[in-house]
């Protein structure tokens, strides 16, 4: 039997709106159409648009669409012939299919892709765990609820969306950008949820990883694994070391996603790896990133391909 998250998560989700509803996903004009080959497209959810990286496309309305995002960074790097920006904020696969898909040109041949994680509830989920009203009943009823239809709806929504994208862009190379732990679960001063409530959080989120390498491995599309890219960068990273996850931040729909410096230094390094060219600049503020100490942190296997 399907387990049901109770009434009372729905009151604490709601004071930390971390995905929003989608707005129709046309695609912005591209600011750096260059001479190269590539068609590129980017398509996804909030992880995709940037949300939390900040400077925000006006026209782009609730997708919130950053140019600080990991496909425009990779865009104006590499100047592709042309490049459709359409990820949108709180989609879905079902909104990929539904709103983002049919904005493909069929000419695309290269198309990056982060969707997944709003089927599962996994805003919800995070808030009914770290906020300070947070219980570890409605904590693990939340994600009781993420774990089930990851198990039994996500499959069958991500096969479906990555066959309609096979189908609208053929001839594209489709690199499929997973998800981040979001939180440090090593360190002990962390007002962000309990210990064990953070590891079971990135548990989900390797579960997530997994099913979208899987699955995306079956219509032929690359993974691009960038949890050891942001290891050590979650909400609650010791202290010296900085944070490429915001914590809880106004305006609220920023909480728990990539900062700027994620997304040039955690996302933009593992996907151009994955897409088979390097990442162009990976500076902040004329810094290189540089990878902190792995001492004392949970990582993940580092794999960039399927």
């Amino acid at each position: 039997m399907r387990v049901s998250a109770p009434k009372c998560i729905i009151p604490i989700a709601l004071a930390l709106p971390i995905a929003l509803g989608t707005s129709p996903a046309q695609a912005d004009p591209s600011v750096y159409g260059g001479q190269g080959k590539t068609r590129y497209a980017a398509l996804g959810d909030s992880f995709a648009s940037g949300v939390g990286a900040g400077d925000y496309i006006p026209a782009s309305g609730d997708c919130f669409r950053s140019p600080r995002a990991y496909g425009p960074l990779w865009a104006a790097a590499h100047h592709p012939k042309t490049f459709q920006f359409i990820a949108c904020s709180g989609a879905t696969t079902t909104d990929v299919q539904k709103d983002q898909v049919p904005e493909i040109s069929p000419a695309t041949t290269l198309l990056t892709l982060t969707v997944g994680g709003n089927d599962l509830g996994f805003s919800q989920g995070v808030a009914a765990c770290v906020l300070p009203t947070s219980t570890d009943a409605t904590c693990n009823a939340a994600l009781d609820e993420s774990e089930y239809i990851l198990q039994h709806e996500l499959p069958g929504n991500l096969q479906r969306t990555y066959q309609d994208i096979a189908a609208a862009a053929p001839k594209a190379r489709v690199v499929l950008a997973g998800y981040p732990h979001l939180l440090e679960a090593g360190t002990s001063a962390c007002p962000y949820g309990t210990p064990a409530r953070r590891i079971r959080i990135n548990a989900l989120t390797d579960q997530l990883d997994s099913l979208i390498r899987k699955t995306g491995k079956e219509q032929g599309f690359r993974f691009a694994d960038v949890r050891r890219s942001f290891a050590g960068h979650g909400v609650c990273a010791p202290a010296g070391v900085p944070q490429w996850i915001n914590a809880i931040v106004s305006p609220s729909f920023a909480s728990f996603h990539p900062t700027a410096v994620g997304q040039r230094c955690g996302y933009l390094p593992p996907v151009s790896a994955v897409i088979g060219v390097s990442s162009g600049s990976s500076l902040v503020n004329g810094t290189p990133c540089r990878s902190v100490p792995r001492s004392g942190f949970a990582q993940a296997p580092h794999r960039t391909g399927v």
